[in-house]
């Protein structure tokens, strides 16, 4: 299975790019597409920028130029909506993907409605999600399946989080995945991504651990390639 991960940002990566050759970078609009290899393993990874139109056009600039690429996968880092079952520094496997600032409930459609779509929730790869769980196991990182929220706004107010768990059930909020998702259900391609928590909503938690938190995302990406 040839397999690009996807990030939003460059720091999340780091760990990656230290421990794989590059072979080739190209750029794809903003986002920028590395190919590599590492352990015997060539792949590819996409910086895609920060947000959802930037994360989407990434994915999908991607898809269309490298149809050899059988399946994406986000590594990153997020914020938990729920500290007991997803602790700082633990990995959120997205089980499902929804857009919190989708609103069209004007002309009466449900938050989160995709247009076009004809849906809220847009899917996650089992197998794939099978293989990030084996992924965690095998580096001692605690692990939850459950749902992501993507928004272009870094929500950090206890009550705008309350709202989005009730409406979506979601674990953890960021800023991409949905969109990276939505670009993979419409061109038919597997999709999965897991997020370390590095925030929980106390302090200046984001600031001190968003590097350990990428390193953490990148050695289960590592290992998910020892496993396809």
């Amino acid at each position: 299975m040839k397999l690009c991960f996807v990030f939003a940002m460059e720091h999340e990566a780091k760990y990656l790019f230290e421990h794989a050759t590059t072979l080739s970078t190209e750029s794809l609009g903003f986002a920028k597409l590395h190919h590599l290899e590492a352990n015997g393993h060539v792949f590819y990874a996409c910086v895609t920028g920060v947000g959802k139109v930037l994360s989407g056009m990434g994915v999908a600039s991607a898809i269309l130029t490298h149809p050899e690429i059988d399946a994406f996968v986000n590594l990153g880092i997020g914020g938990s909506l729920n500290p007991e079952k997803a602790p700082l520094l633990s990995a959120v496997i997205g089980e499902r993907f929804a857009q919190h600032d989708m609103d069209t409930q004007a002309v009466g459609d449900p938050l989160g409605y995709l247009s076009g779509l004809d849906r809220i929730f847009l899917p996650s790869d089992s197998k794939l999600n099978g293989l990030l769980q084996e992924s965690c196991r095998k580096n001692g990182i605690s692990h939850y399946l459950g749902g992501i929220a993507s928004g272009d706004k870094f929500i950090a107010d206890k009550k705008d989080k309350d709202a989005i768990v009730e409406a979506f059930g979601a674990t953890m909020i960021e800023m991409e995945a949905a969109a990276m998702a939505e670009a993979c259900y419409v061109y038919n391609k597997p999709f999965a991504s897991l997020r370390i928590v590095s925030d929980t909503g106390h302090g200046d938690e984001y600031m001190k651990y968003r590097f350990a938190a990428g390193e953490k995302a990148c050695q289960v990406g590592m290992t998910l390639l020892e496993l396809c």
